[in-house]
């Protein structure tokens, strides 16, 4: 049984936000598993990742995900930083990703 929280990483090769692609240099879909004991409770989902573009928009966009050659939608809050002509940003899923 774990006693933490158990980490998920499948590596993103295509994203879109809000309708349109974005070109990312590498982005990890992470899903967190939380435990009830040994009974799989709540799972929550996150996109990390980085990107050349500095027009992202941060709040609440649509995303569709390409994993492991399926798409994936759902939606999320978006936040990042930019240095150095990289965007670093973090897109925290609201509700549950289907398959689009």
């Amino acid at each position: 049984m774990p006693d933490r929280p158990t980490l998920e990483h499948r590596q993103v090769t295509a994203l879109e936000l809000g309708g349109r692609p974005v070109e990312i240099t590498s982005a990890q879909l992470v899903y967190t598993q939380y435990w009830n004991g040994e009974q799989p409770a709540q799972r929550e989902w996150e996109v990390l990742g980085r990107t050349h573009e500095d027009d992202l928009t941060e709040g609440v966009e649509a995303i569709v995900v390409t994993v492991d050659g399926k798409r994936l939608k759902g939606r999320v809050v978006i936040m990042s930083s930019r240095s150095y002509g990289l965007s670093v940003f973090q897109a925290v899923g609201l509700d549950e990703l289907a398959d689009a």
